[in-house]
């Protein structure tokens, strides 16, 4: 059994958890006496925070309610006094808290068995209440009494202010009737009785006014009643003795009415509910008010009293609770200082007694490992007095000692193995590292080199002494140099630790060879550099750059390049401080997309190489040329050229676009229009400037192409004015708001109306009626003219459907209708919805369709004429105008232009231009039509030229489609007339 406990003593185990044990339990003792003595405490600490100080709190606050009530029923009396019912708001919620907080104090000493203090506090509550109750219905009694009064109070001084007003007016009669002055009265016995009547009434009546509340005689008593009743007793006797007294008229003087609200008045004053009777029961029922008055003080001094007895109770048993509470927190320190201070002085004696036994060992099993591994041998010995222990120290040093045994012997084992594996690894490595596509060179701290592949050799074409183990770095670099390596600056698509060597090589073409070299730091200090021929990889990134920033068929800088160098213009940094003016050329090719219609996009794309070629030779220094569009393009003029120069810059480039040129057989002209914005007149942004340049080309090309022009800021306006009459153009064609003129064309020979012409009216709702020269341009730009002409086409058939079947009507036709290809299914569905019969429609077109000379347009053209509806040519004379239009298609009519009419019988070439086009119609078979005759003299020289037809205001203006009908019977006969006269 001994051996057993020997043995299990001796485990380091068992004697932690003795000293465990014997902690654990001095601490627990520890920890008892501390909680009896928190008991302790926690007792007398609560008794005075749970019991005498919320005892001296209710009895303050208790003080304070019985002094609130003091003032409410100061404020109670006020109210009674008043009698106006306010003693009911004026501080009922007060008083019910003040009540309430006494409660809440009697019942707390009830609580704590101070049964004396809680009887005398409950008592005098009572009392008090009861007070507050009894004053409060006299205030309610006082109140009424003061409501009948002033009822009865504003009678009778109405009833006095009236009977005043009555007996001066019969004073003032009776005067007038007997003839004497206003100061003879007192001669007139039945005036001296309507004074007395009247002051004895006045006396009333300011007595009345001086005590308006019904407690204002309290003080006064009984005095004012009996004056009042005494001048009532005068005026009924005065009243008796005016009974004899009349007129001259034979009237009474007092009048029986009069008489009769006297009586009333005085009943008003003397009767049980008059105002004497609530004066007198205001003066009696005030008297019995004392006695409350009195139980109130009463009560107020005994709460006082009670308080006063209560307060001084709790304040001593307050402080007698805090002196036992501060001796009892002295008494628990000094024993914390004593049960605190043995446990430790334990503790550090058990805590030597441990670390010697304990500590100590493991501190020397520590120091023995460090020392093994500070060694680079492991030779050392554990100390022989830890292997000698028989515990689990003794246990871990024993084992420990023959696991270092143990490493020693299977260290020597591995050196020996792994020599060979190095040998094999380093072998691969060394492939490996002659097989790597991009040259490698290492090099030690001092810049020595260590190693090379042949790929760095050949890069730089070195020769073996060059690269030897140990030659410094710096020699390798002279001998690089020396074959023609030189090293350029950083390139910024390289990475931060890089640099580039441009190696010149003459090979077949002698381009340079670029060579990348990347660094990096070794862990040794040392450095390995990687070198890469990136020669074709920069080629490619430079063709890729190109093409980015290029227009792959003009060669010219494309729409990317044109922007960032234009915010690189206008931006601060990089304009000097001097200001140079930076000027913006926008320019469009006109006719050009006819080029692509006609002759094809590859005569197109070849036209635009040479338009770009012409432009680039024309260039002044300090100006680049841009395509940023299909047919578009800018030059930047980055210099202070004067107005004439940037003109003389300008006119030298339109007149060099418009020079023809030679494409596979074919001669093409064309021209250009040139929109220019300066900077900063026009604007500091390139959004700015690019709006203001296209603003500016816009206008030009308004003005008839082939022009220039400089920005100004009223075009901008005038592109908005003519984006919000498109805008009231599109709601007017949705709401149907658009009409039709009619204007009749005369035949000479039938002497009649042989048709009209549909004219396109808009009556704006505020603007008026808005000319076709405003509008029509707009609605061809936006296509809006394919929509307004087939609704065109569709009403003047509608309205032709109702003439006589030998009338036409003819309606012009958009070049814009020809190109949306729509033209012939809008005019078959208009014959179709209005039954017109084909012959009867004509089609008014201009040689601007002609000029595109396309075979689409003349197969329109053969198409419509297949159905049996007339073609004429309008405006025939005023453009280019060309005999191979009548050659190449057969029209019906020829307009002639009304330029031509005006001046007729004044201008020879307007003369030769008539007698040329009529005597064409005549030979080819062709009708003519004249506009704008306008007078008699003109209509006899056109009869005389052989012309068909006649239209202007000498034959009607355009009228409406009702005006049309009546036209057609009406305006014949008058139109003979007119011409005989004429003959």
């Amino acid at each position: 059994m001994i051996a057993i406990f020997t043995s299990f003593t001796s485990r380091l185990r068992f004697k932690v958890l003795s000293v465990a044990l014997f902690v654990a339990c001095i601490i627990g003792v520890v920890g008892w006496v501390g909680i009896k003595l928190s008991d302790t405490v926690f007792s007398s600490v609560s008794d005075t925070t749970e019991t005498y100080l919320p005892l001296l709190t209710k009895t303050i606050s208790a003080s304070n309610a019985m002094y609130d009530l003091t003032n409410s029923s100061l404020d109670l009396l006020h109210a009674c006094k008043l009698a106006d019912g306010s003693h009911r708001e004026a501080s009922e919620n007060n008083v019910m808290e003040d009540f309430q907080t006494m409660d809440e104090l009697s019942e707390f000493l009830a609580q704590l068995g101070l049964q004396e203090h809680q009887r005398k506090l409950s008592s005098s509550l009572d009392e008090s209440r009861n007070a507050f109750k009894d004053l409060t219905h006299i205030c309610d009694v006082q109140t009424l009494l003061q409501t009948d009064f002033s009822i009865q109070f504003k009678i009778a001084t109405h009833q006095a202010q009236g009977l005043l007003d009555d007996l001066d007016g019969i004073q003032k009669k009776h005067i007038a009737m007997l003839g004497v002055t206003a100061d003879a009265w007192l001669d007139r016995q039945e005036l001296v009785l309507i004074e007395l009547i009247s002051s004895s009434l006045n006396h009333i009546f300011q007595r009345l006014k001086v005590h308006p509340h019904s407690s204002s005689l309290v003080t006064e008593g009984m005095t004012v009643i009996e004056h009042n009743t005494e001048d009532l007793e005068n005026i009924r006797r005065h009243l008796v003795g005016a009974e004899r007294y009349t007129f001259s008229d034979g009237t009474p003087l007092i009048s029986a009415d009069v008489q009769e609200r006297f009586v009333v008045f005085a009943e008003q004053m003397l009767s049980d509910e008059g105002v004497h009777d609530i004066w007198q029961r205001t003066m009696l029922f005030y008297s019995g008010t004392i006695i409350t008055r009195l139980a109130i003080n009463r009560t107020g001094l005994a709460l006082s009293s009670v308080l006063n007895g209560v307060e001084n109770e709790a304040r001593f048993r307050y402080k007698q609770a805090r002196t036992l509470t501060y001796e009892t927190l002295e008494a628990s320190r000094q024993t914390l200082i004593y049960i605190t201070a043995i446990p430790i002085i334990v503790l550090l004696i058990f805590g030597m007694v441990l670390s010697s036994r304990l500590i100590r060992p493991i501190e020397s099993l520590k120091n023995f490992v460090l020392a093994l591994r500070s060694s680079k041998e492991l030779d050392q010995r554990m100390p022989h007095y830890l292997l000698s222990r028989n515990d689990e120290l003794g246990t871990l040093a024993f084992h420990f000692d023959a696991l270092i045994f143990e490493l020693a012997s299977a260290r020597k084992r591995l050196l020996s193995e792994s020599e060979e594996k190095i040998k094999t690894q380093l072998d691969r490595l060394s492939a490996a590292f002659e097989n790597i596509p991009e040259g490698l060179c290492l090099t030690d701290v001092n810049g020595e080199l260590l190693i090379c592949n042949q790929r760095f050799t050949d890069l730089y074409e070195l020769e073996e002494k060059d690269v030897l183990p140990g030659t410094p770095f710096r020699n390798i670099l002279r001998s690089c140099n020396q074959r023609g390596a030189v090293i350029i600056p950083k390139m910024p698509d390289m990475e931060e630790q890089s640099y580039l060597l441009e190696k010149q090589q003459e090979g077949e073409q002698g381009e340079k060879k670029i060579i990348s070299v990347r660094t990096a730091k070794t862990t040794e200090g040392g450095v390995i550099s990687v070198h890469d021929d990136i020669t074709h990889r920069r080629r490619q990134q430079e063709q890729i750059e190109h093409l980015a920033y290029h227009d792959t068929l003009t060669k010219l800088p494309n729409r990317r390049l044109f922007l960032d160098d234009f915010n690189r213009l206008l931006t601060p940094s990089a304009t000097p401080k001097t200001s140079i003016q930076t000027t913006l050329l926008f320019m469009d090719l006109d006719l050009f997309k006819g080029v692509n219609d006609v002759l094809g996009h590859p005569i197109g794309d070849q036209l635009l190489i040479l338009v770009a070629e012409r432009l680039k030779m024309n260039l002044p220094e300090h100006t680049h040329v841009y395509r940023v569009g299909g047919d578009e393009f800018a030059i930047l003029v980055q210099a202070s050229f004067r107005t004439a120069e940037i003109l003389a810059l300008v006119q030298t480039m339109i007149d060099t676009i418009r020079m023809p040129y030679e494409i596979d057989g074919h001669r093409i002209i064309i021209g250009m229009s040139v929109g220019i914005a300066c900077s900063p007149e026009d604007g500091q942004e390139a959004s700015v400037l690019m709006k203001s340049a296209d603003l500016a080309l816009y206008h030009a090309k308004e003005a008839g192409r082939n022009q220039f022009a400089f920005f100004q800021p009223e075009m901008e306006q005038h592109t908005k004015a003519k984006r919000e009459l498109e805008i009231e153009l599109r709601n007017a064609l949705d709401n149907d708001d658009l009409e039709l003129a009619f204007q009749p064309k005369w035949g000479v020979e039938s002497g009649r109306v042989e048709g009209f012409e549909a004219l396109l009216r808009w009556p704006h709702k505020t603007r008026g009626y808005i000319s076709p020269d405003e509008f029509i341009p707009i609605a061809e730009e936006t296509g809006l003219i394919v929509r307004i002409g087939a609704w065109v086409l569709l009403k003047a058939c509608y309205e032709a459907s109702t003439w006589p079947d030998d009338i036409e009507v003819s309606v012009n036709v958009s070049p814009v209708q020809f190109l949306a290809k729509s033209l012939y299914d809008d005019v078959t569905s208009a014959l179709s919805q209005t039954g017109l019969a084909p012959e009867r429609l004509e089609l008014e077109i201009t040689e601007g369709i002609l000029m595109q000379d396309t075979d689409a347009n003349l197969k329109t053209l053969s198409s419509i004429g297949a159905l049996g509806i007339k073609i004429a040519l309008d405006d025939f004379g005023t453009g280019y105008s060309s005999l191979g239009y009548l050659r190449r298609f057969h029209f019906d009519r020829i307009k002639i232009d009304k330029s031509f009419v005006s001046d007729v019988l004044t201008s020879k070439d307007s003369q030769a231009v008539v007698h040329a086009v009529c005597g064409i119609c005549k030979s080819l078979d062709i009708e003519s039509v004249a506009e704008g005759v306008e007078e008699l003299v003109q209509m006899a020289f056109l009869k005389q030229e052989g012309c068909s037809q006649l239209q202007g205001y000498f034959i009607a203006r355009p009228m409406t489609p009702e005006a049309a009908l009546d036209f057609i019977e009406a305006s014949h006969p008058h139109l003979n007339n007119e011409q005989e006269k004429g003959r």
